[in-house]
């Protein structure tokens, strides 16, 4: 009925793409809409607004591919297109600064990311009345950037504003409170006040409970973070439960194994361990490794944490030497996925050291220690705990404490 270079043709595509990209079938969804692309450029000029909308489709399942850089690409042509369209501002500018600032926070460019989401607020707030749902999201990503820079004031402050206005929009609850406040119990969690995040993780339950019916996919999520709190608070039983339960629905909805289904493991693991039921906790996390290893044949930031796990069943049980090498080997995993550095490669070498100073090997434990203070220094605040304890430990071994 139409040439191949007709409108509806592109809307057709567009749409098929964006069907695969919801099924996360990448590769179809890019295919479909390079396609469209390329009839919107026959089309129109390449100064048009449905060019932009195919540049900005294709930047988003590039992000979802982890290609970053060509995400970037075309997302700032997206916005290029549009600042020439509309120099006094439009709703589609803010959605390509929020796409932006997405793609930049997935690569931890913190500073940058809240500079695009600033940008796309600033915009909405113009177009939109203050109590907008669209406007309650930016707010969401500005306390997601912030909380990742440790400014856990700041952060709290925006989700705190996003929880007011999605009460008022949805007074009988809805999935968007339940991410607000686990984003809120995140906080509080970082923050060291697990009395407050768990409730708030109990709320986020709460209203799941009422959205879903029992044994629902996203259940999951509440059940393990408040397990991962009780579990600090040495309510072991209570703990296990809630992890317990977590396993129980991921294993009904991925029989044959899932990433997430490792975590899980991981979680189990480490209450049998404070338990001292060692020889169960180890089991768990050879599981979780075992999945990490089906999932991840190339490794995996999440490896690292199997190990640690098991480096600390063997700590625990004054096996220091087969305890040095799981964390040796986490700490390798750690350094090849953040080489510009973080915070879980200092708790790697702390963790070294700890084995070292237990040996009596205190020149290379002091090594370790400060090797890590110097990473916590980058990345932690002065008044931060895990500073303080490595700070500590160094002035006990050079004797100055």
């Amino acid at each position: 009925f139409y040439p191949f270079c007709h409108a509806d043709i592109v809307t057709s595509l567009e749409n098929i793409g964006l069907i695969f990209c919801k099924q996360e079938k990448y590769d179809q969804a890019l295919d479909y809409h390079k396609q469209a692309l390329e009839i919107q450029q026959k089309l129109y000029s390449s100064i048009h607004i449905n060019v932009a909308t195919s540049l900005n489709y294709i930047g988003i399942i590039l992000r979802n591919q982890r290609k970053y850089d060509e995400a970037l690409d075309y997302n700032q042509q997206a916005l290029k297109i549009q600042q020439i369209l509309y120099p006094f501002g439009h709703m589609k500018m803010a959605y390509s600064f929020n796409n932006i600032g997405t793609i930049l926070y997935d690569q931890e460019k913190y500073n940058e990311a809240f500079d695009y989401f600033q940008q796309a607020l600033k915009i909405q707030e113009k177009f939109y009345p203050s109590s907008h749902e669209t406007i309650a999201t930016n707010l969401n990503n500005i306390g997601m950037v912030l909380r990742n820079q440790r400014k856990y004031d700041e952060a709290l402050n925006y989700h705190q504003k996003v929880l007011a206005i999605l009460q008022k929009l949805y007074p009988i609850g809805h999935e968007d409170i339940v991410h607000t406040f686990n984003n809120i119990g995140e906080i509080q969690y970082c923050k060291e006040k697990y009395d407050v995040a768990l409730y708030y993780y109990q709320q986020a339950l709460k209203i799941q409970e009422n959205l879903y019916p029992t044994g629902h996919i996203d259940l999951v999520g509440s059940f393990s973070k408040i397990g991962v709190i009780l579990n600090i608070q040495g309510k072991y039983a209570e703990a296990l439960d809630y992890h317990q339960r977590a396993l129980k629905i991921q294993e009904i909805f991925y029989p044959s194994g899932y990433i997430n289904v490792a975590r899980i493991l991981n979680n189990i693991g480490s209450i049998l361990c404070n338990q001292r039921r060692y020889a169960e906790a180890l089991d768990y996390h050879r599981r979780a490794f075992k999945l990490q290893q089906e999932f991840y044949p190339l490794g995996h930031i999440d490896m690292a944490y199997s190990f640690k796990h098991i480096g600390d069943i063997h700590f625990d049980q004054e096996k220091y030497d087969i305890a040095l090498y799981y964390y040796q080997q986490a700490l390798k995993i750690r350094e090849k996925f953040y080489p510009s550095g973080h915070v879980d490669i200092a708790s790697s070498l702390n963790n070294i050291g700890l084995c070292y100073e237990n040996q009596n090997k205190q020149n290379r434990a002091l090594e370790y220690y400060q090797r890590a203070l110097t990473i916590y220094e980058k990345f932690l605040p002065v008044h931060d705990s895990n500073r303080h304890r490595i700070e500590h430990r160094i002035l006990k071994l050079t004797g100055k404490a």
